[in-house]
Parts: C-alpha cells; sequence; structure tokens
C-alpha cells in the first residue's frame, strides 16, 4: 500500500486518508468541492441508508448520475457497507441500461434527484430506487468485516454476444492497481489529479482510487459535455498536476496552444487506451516544464494495469510507435504462439497476463471465463488472463501493443466489440445482412472510426439516416458507426463466411451522394462550418455531420460555431445532423427568443440609507450578485450599488479595455453620486476596475475613501478565451444561483460569452498605472503569499492592510464563513469612520458600532442572488 498501511477495503482505505486529513479537498467539480471529511460522513451516511433498507439482502447496487461528487460518494458508500458497485452511464441508451441491470440484478439504484423519474423505469420494481441528495448525512453504521476477496465492483464492456459483459473486480484487485498506478506517477497528497473519464468507464477508477487513497485532490471535468478546447486552460485554473488522458484528446487540446504555452502546474502525464507515436512525445515536450514526465499505459478492464513506459524530457525517443513498457510488481506479461508455446524475441503473438490480481472473471458468462481465464501453473495463487491484443516483447523486456485481434477494436481509448453493434444492427428494420469494420485514415493507421456494411431487405429503402438514428437508441454514442455503405451483396470467402478482408477495402467516402446545394443564408452557413471542420466540399442541404465524419469532439466545435455566428445553442444533434436540420433548429430558436431588454450597468441592491454608498464592481463574468448572507452583514443605513457588465443584454458591445470600463463605471456612479466621497469595492479581478476608478477620481479631485478588495488575483492572469470554457462557467454558476443574467435565452447566453470573452482579454492586455490610496483586502491563504504580491504592489502603491478570510478562493468570498465576517466588520467600521471627517458631504449615524454584524442562520429566500455566497470571479 502507499502510504496508508494495510487496508482491505475500498471503504476502509478511504476512511483512514479521511482519518488524518479530513478537512483537505478531495474532490472538485465545477464550483463544488468535498472535502475529506465530507465524503467520508457521504459515504457512511449512505451506507446506512443501504444497510436500513437492504437488511439481510446482498447483490449488487447500481449507480446512475450525471455528475462525478455524487456518484463518486455513492461507490464509496457501498463499498462501505460490504456491497459491490455497477456503474452506469447517464449518456448511455435506456436500452442498453437496462440489459446491464436485467443482468447485474441490482437490489438498490443510488440516483441523482434530476434522474431518479428516469431510473425508476431502468428497474423492476423490486429494486429500491434512492436519490442520493436525499439521505441525510447524519448517520452512522458499524462497518462490516469486508473480505479482500469479495466483489468490488461490476463494469460493463462492449460484448461478442450483442449484449455488454459485466467484469468483476474484488476490493484487493482495486486497491492493488490503484497503488500500482500511483506508484508509478508519484501520486501524494499535494498532488491534483484529473477525472477526465466517465465513471462507468474502468479506467476512471486508476484516477478516482489513485489519487482518494493518496491523499490527493481529485479534479473531475466532463469532457463530452465541456470539449476539449478548454482544457489546457481548465488544467492551469485548477493547478492539475498529473492528468490522465486518451492520446485523442491529449493531441486535440495541445494542437490549440501557442508554441510558447507551457502547462506548468504539470509533472505527470499518463496516456492509455490508444497508441502513443514519437509525435506525441515532442507534444509533451513542447508544452511541458523538463520535470514533467509522460507515461505510456496498457490496461484492461480485466487488469487494470498491465504494463507502463515512462518517458523523461531528457530521454532518447524511438521513432514511430512508443512501447508499453514494463509490468508491475506483481504482474508478468508473455507473449505466445498460436500454438501455445513462448514466443522468441520480437516475435508476434498473443498477449497474456498472469498475476494474482486480474478478474476473477466474467458476470454469468462461463464460456468466456473458460475462454479467457485459468491458474497459472507455473505461478502459485496467480491466474491467468489470456487477451485478445496482439504484441511482442523486445530484447530488452517492453512490451509493444500492436492492436486487437478478432471482433474487439478500440476507438479513442474505448473497447468496442463489432458483433455487438452487428447485433444492433439487425434489429433495424429493412436491414437483411451487416457487417461492422474499423477503418482509419490509411491503411496502415490505427481505427478511427466504425464502418457499417449493410444489405437491403427487397423494397427496403437505402437510408443511412434512419439506420444511425435507430442504432443510436440502442447503443451509446462512442459505438455508433461513422459512415453506413449499401451493398447489393455480401463479399464471402470460400467458406461462405463474410470476408471481412474485402470490406475493409472500400471506401465509404468515396461512394456517391446525392448533392442537393445549401438554400437560404443560414443553411449556407451551416454548410460551411461543416467544411471547415470536416475537411469536406462541397456540401449539400441534406448531408448529416456525423455521417460525413464528425465525432463527439468535433461535434462541440460545431456547437460554439453555432452559437458564435447565430447567438442560439442548438441541441439533439443526434435526432437530426443534416444541414437542413440544424438551420432549422437555429431559425426556430431565433424566432422564439424574443426582444431583449436593456440591463443598466449599475444597479442599486439597497438605495436607501444615510452612509456614502459602497459601490461593488464586478468579478471575472461581469456578474454583478451579492447574496443575501452578504446583505445580512452589512447594516441598513449604508446604501449598496452593483456594477455588471456592459455588454450583458447583447444590445451594446461590451467595453472592451479596463480603462474604457473604469470611465464608463464613473459615468453611472457620478449620475447616482455627483461627488465624493466615494466608497468603492471590487471582487476578484474587479480590483483592477477599481483602481483605475479610484485613481481618476482622486486626479479630478474627489475624495475616496479606502479601497475595499475581496480576495484580488495576486498575478497577471491568464487569457482563457475558449468560449466553450466561458459558457461552461457561465452555466455552472447560474445553476447555483449565482449569475443574474438568464442564459435560458440563447442570445443573452451568446452575450454573456461575448462579454466574458471581452474582459478576459482586457485582463491579460492591462498595464496598470497604480492607485497610491488606503486599500482594505479580504483576502484567501491562497493569495496572501507575500512572493506572489508583486503584483499587487504594482496595482496598489499605497497602504494595504490584508486579512486571511478563507483558505481557498472561495472561502474567502462566502459571507459565512466567520473569518469573513469578523474581517468585514473591521474594515466597515474603519472606512466609515473616515467617512465620519468629511462631514456634511456624508451624513450617518453611529455606523462605525453597527455598520457590520454577524449573519442570522437562515437559508436564502428561493430565487434571491447568490444562494449564500457572494459571486466569484
Amino acid at each position: 500500500m502507499t502510504g496508508e498501511g494495510i487496508a482491505r477495503s475500498i471503504g476502509e482505505r478511504l476512511a483512514r486518508v479521511a482519518g488524518r486529513v479530513p478537512d483537505r479537498i478531495a474532490i472538485v467539480e465545477r464550483e463544488r468541492e468535498r472535502s475529506y471529511g465530507q465524503l467520508d460522513a457521504a459515504a457512511t451516511a449512505i451506507a446506512a441508508r443501504i444497510k436500513q433498507l437492504g437488511g439481510a439482502r446482498s447483490g449488487f447496487v447500481a449507480v446512475l448520475c450525471e455528475n462525478k461528487i455524487p456518484a463518486i460518494e455513492a461507490i464509496f458508500g457501498v463499498s462501505r457497507c460490504a456491497r459491490a458497485y455497477v456503474p452506469l452511464d447517464a449518456g448511455d441508451p435506456d436500452d442498453r441500461l437496462r440489459l446491464i441491470v436485467a443482468d447485474s440484478e441490482p437490489t438498490v439504484l443510488l440516483t441523482e434527484r434530476a434522474l431518479l423519474d428516469r431510473a425508476r423505469t431502468l428497474v423492476p420494481a423490486e429494486c429500491t430506487t434512492i436519490a442520493i441528495e436525499d439521505i441525510p448525512r447524519a448517520g452512522a453504521v458499524d462497518p462490516p468485516e469486508v473480505d479482500e476477496s469479495a466483489l468490488a465492483n461490476l463494469y460493463y464492456t462492449s460484448g461478442s454476444t450483442g449484449a455488454p459483459k459485466g467484469v468483476s473486480q474484488t476490493q484487493r484487485n482495486v486497491l492493488y492497481f490503484a497503488d500500482a498506478y500511483a506508484r508509478t506517477l508519484s501520486i501524494g497528497a499535494g498532488d491534483r489529479v484529473s477525472l477526465l473519464y466517465t465513471l462507468s468507464f474502468s479506467a476512471s477508477m486508476m484516477d478516482m482510487f489513485g489519487a482518494l487513497f493518496n491523499g490527493a485532490t481529485l479534479c473531475a471535468y466532463d469532457v463530452r459535455r465541456s470539449g476539449v478546447a478548454p482544457l489546457a486552460a481548465w488544467l492551469d485554473r485548477e493547478r492539475v498536476s498529473v492528468l490522465h488522458a486518451v492520446p485523442t484528446v491529449f493531441r486535440g487540446f495541445l494542437a490549440g496552444l501557442d508554441p510558447e504555452r507551457r502547462l506548468e502546474h504539470l509533472r505527470a502525464i499518463d496516456l492509455g487506451g490508444e497508441t502513443v507515436f514519437d509525435s506525441d512525445v515532442a507534444l509533451f515536450r513542447a508544452h511541458t516544464v523538463s520535470r514533467c514526465i509522460l507515461v505510456n499505459h496498457l490496461a484492461a478492464t480485466e487488469a487494470n494495469v498491465i504494463a507502463q513506459h515512462v518517458v523523461r524530457h531528457g530521454d532518447v525517443c524511438r521513432e514511430g510507435i512508443l512501447p508499453v513498457g514494463k509490468s508491475p510488481d506483481g504482474v508478468s506479461v508473455q507473449v505466445l504462439r498460436d500454438d501455445g508455446t513462448l514466443a522468441a524475441a520480437d516475435e508476434i503473438g498473443t498477449l497474456v497476463v498472469s498475476s494474482p490480481y486480474v478478474s476473477p472473471g466474467y458476470w454469468r458468462r462461463p464460456e468466456l471465463d473458460a475462454a479467457a481465464f485459468a491458474a497459472d501453473p507455473e505461478r502459485a495463487g496467480a491466474r491467468r488472463y489470456v487477451t485478445t491484443d496482439r504484441a511482442r516483447i523486445d530484447r530488452d523486456g517492453n512490451l509493444h501493443f500492436l492492436g486487437r485481434q478478432g471482433s474487439r477494436v478500440k476507438i479513442r481509448g474505448q473497447s468496442i466489440d463489432l458483433n455487438e453493434v452487428e447485433a444492433a444492427l439487425a434489429t433495424c428494420p429493412g436491414v437483411s445482412k451487416s457487417a461492422v469494420i474499423a477503418s482509419g485514415e490509411s491503411d496502415s493507421a490505427e481505427p478511427t472510426r466504425l464502418v457499417a456494411c449493410l444489405v437491403a431487405a427487397t423494397d427496403a429503402a437505402r437510408d443511412p439516416l434512419f439506420v444511425r438514428r435507430r442504432l443510436a437508441e440502442r447503443l451509446p454514442s462512442y459505438m455508433l458507426p461513422g459512415a453506413f455503405v449499401f451493398l447489393d451483396v455480401m463479399p464471402l470467402t470460400a467458406t461462405g463466411k463474410i470476408d471481412r478482408a474485402a470490406l475493409a477495402q472500400m471506401r465509404p467516402g468515396q461512394e456517391a451522394r446525392t448533392f442537393d446545394p445549401p438554400r437560404g443564408v443560414v443553411e449556407r452557413a451551416v454548410a460551411a462550418m461543416f467544411e471547415q471542420l470536416l475537411r469536406e466540399s462541397p456540401i449539400g442541404r441534406d448531408d448529416d455531420f456525423f455521417l460525413l465524419g464528425g465525432d463527439s469532439l468535433s461535434l462541440v466545435e460545431l456547437q460554439a460555431r453555432v452559437l458564435d455566428r447565430f447567438g442560439v445553442s442548438v441541441a439533439k444533434f443526434y435526432e437530426d445532423a443534416t444541414v437542413a436540420g440544424i438551420a432549422a433548429r437555429i431559425e426556430r430558436s431565433r424566432d422564439s427568443r424574443g426582444g431583449t431588454q436593456a440591463l443598466p450597468v449599475l444597479f442599486p441592491i439597497r438605495a436607501t440609507g444615510s452612509a456614502p454608498p459602497m459601490f461593488i464592481v464586478h468579478g471575472r463574468l461581469g456578474q454583478p450578485f451579492v447574496s443575501p448572507h452578504f446583505l445580512q452583514l452589512i447594516d441598513k443605513e449604508l446604501p449598496l450599488w452593483a456594477f455588471q457588465a456592459r455588454g450583458l443584454d447583447g444590445r451594446d458591445p461590451p467595453n472592451a479595455t479596463i480603462e474604457a470600463m473604469a470611465d464608463d463605471y464613473l459615468d453611472e456612479m457620478r449620475r447616482v453620486r455627483p461627488h465624493g466621497p466615494y466608497f468603492i469595492a471590487a471582487l476578484c479581478t474587479g480590483a483592477l476596475i477599481a483602481g483605475a476608478m479610484a485613481r481618476r477620481l482622486r486626479e479630478a479631485g474627489e475624495a475616496v475613501l479606502p479601497l475595499l478588495l475581496f480576495d484580488p488575483p495576486v498575478m497577471r492572469l491568464r487569457a482563457s478565451v475558449a468560449e466553450r470554457d466561458l459558457l461552461f462557467r457561465i452555466k455552472v454558476r447560474k445553476q447555483e444561483g449565482r449569475f443574474q443574467t438568464s442564459i435560458d435565452d440563447p442570445q443573452h447566453a451568446a452575450a454573456a460569452v461575448q462579454t466574458a470573452r471581452a474582459f478576459e482579454v482586457a485582463l491579460w492586455q492591462y498595464e496598470p498605472r497604480p492607485y497610491d490610496g488606503p486599500v482594505f483586502m479580504l483576502s484567501s491563504s491562497q493569495r496572501m503569499d507575500s512572493e506572489n504580491s508583486e503584483y499587487l504592489r504594482r496595482i496598489f502603491s499605497g497602504t494595504i492592510e490584508r486579512f486571511e478570510a478563507g483558505a481557498t478562493h472561495a472561502e474567502a468570498l462566502d459571507p459565512r464563513t466567520p473569518a469573513f465576517a469578523t474581517h468585514l466588520a473591521h474594515c466597515l467600521a474603519r472606512i466609515l469612520d473616515e467617512a465620519k471627517t468629511y462631514g456634511a458631504k456624508s451624513p450617518h449615524t453611529n455606523l462605525s458600532q453597527s455598520a457590520a454584524r454577524v449573519p442570522a442562520q437562515s437559508a436564502s429566500p428561493h430565487g434571491q442572488a447568490g444562494a449564500g455566497r457572494a459571486p466569484p470571479d
């Protein structure tokens, strides 16, 4: 074990870490986070609920979640009560989920409240369905003795029988492989580890358990929802030190970076699921710092760490394909000839893995168990797993992965059995015969998409769109063919089998297709987007994005371009991804969005009071919210006004520079208060605007009270102008009640993105002139490091008094934090005491003692701004 001694189960391992570092952050997902103590408490409560429901029942517990924090809470809770979990992917079709449920027969299904109705349609009546949010967090459970050989989970992968098959793992195996993975990457308490994979994909175990078993912070990101392009900005923002990704994603986000851009926080990158080339090593060296390592990792659901190959910046790298390296202690590999004898060095054969830690077998698939697993006659206690992989071992003992054999292929890290796709095709009306092949861009390239070869029934239409949409009802998106070829007859071998070699020679992209030119401005614009993204021309109005080679990654880019060009968000692409279909939905969205109302740049939170009003400048996304809890800290005699960025309503263009924002906001403020003294506050990056405003006021001879800044940045912030990243951040804040502008209207959403992007660019380009007046700062301990304060001194050259209001940026902006309330009261009292010196210009009544109060302990009213927290930047 790595640092935690001997633990017999997943739940016990977490409890040990939580007992040692309960306040350390365990998981971060968008703006939400859980400490180790909170995660452990949630797991305990969930275990107590399952135990209460189940009584003497056993059986699996299924987990269906869209968000990763509740899913991970559920996974540890299931383990805490000696049960095994079955992860379900909320992105999969219901038919597939029902197959998994029918096969695993869970007695309990844990889900999120938003998925509760859907979850109930997937399980039989005897299976209890529970919303994780509805489980009281107070509770205790006597942890049962968990045998290390007990099942920990059941992960379903594509199956050769036409249905997904369940691969089981024990508690001991999970612990072993997580430690083997973490050991090579040296994962420790100071690390922040990425979690990009869906939790229904077994590769997610390495990140989830590798981080949480070792006291690290797990940083969750949804590639399917947010796309690949914003990854670099997210890695910087979350300070991720260990990245685990498939090579396609790795190449996708690095390819868009400036040549000089370095991901300075990264110290380890683990790539798995696809072939890694020397060109990937060049990318790694170009965009990481010298201490970072690259690991090429071979894994399977049956054995999560088969081999690892480490590359450092100074290593001599061989040309072409990288080896996958050597196995960790406890795992050994062999390459066997077809007759079962041991292959010589560099001889190609079937890869066989031997270890005490390989899967105990497939769930209810004895025929598959017999073919894949057996006791190792040469190692007591070890089992052999005969893979479907072709491999060789070189003279230095390094393993080289050479692809799949038989019906299994791997595309973008996902293992797919072609038989399951063919079984789904057999259910499509009008399809007489079918065969599916994997295709790459060239004969030598690894496959990048599936091609379905079909023979239509007599008188049936040859409609690839119809077939693809029927498949989407049964298969997850990663298993859908990217091309469909209709044949008059299926080519056969001399023995009467389908001649797959002949099918592989076909080039589906060369097939003639009916061309109907785009009609109207919108269709022509969408067609142009297709041409740019898919490098296909000409594009007709009936051409389908996916059938021309589009995939989930390029789909995110298409959605972003539609939003930028038309100001609307278009969803449900899988229903109709033709040029005409997308254009029609754009037109409907534009027709239904209605007119927009102008939004004021400055508006009152509380307009009355005898003290000089506080004017609060917005943070990084331009939003003005001040939470009810913040208002409870402010005396009623202190008026409060808030700025929001110009351009959020979509009527006016956003201000392009910090100076333009300062001039704009001063004009608005002087309409409300023609003369000082002026009391200006600011959230995070708004401090730069506040400093520029204060400097201009003093140059004009106006009195300015000490500035009040809430956790201003201590260094120049890198611009993160990817629209998808900004829209994602905006949506998260909207869901949490911390965003005022309506983004349900696509036009408002587009305006919000455009405004936030303009502010990001303005921040990055700003060269400040110093403001030499006094400043009070409520800062996080993260931003109080004196070594990182030089940037602040460039902006605020006068007296600075800083008060620690929380450990993190979020805590320093949370009015419910005791330190925040205490320091705010102190700062307000001193600022308003100074305001007294201006006499009749600012009448007020004894605010030095009453301006700040401890907030009442009550929930914020439904629909009010902020939901208890001042807005983040």
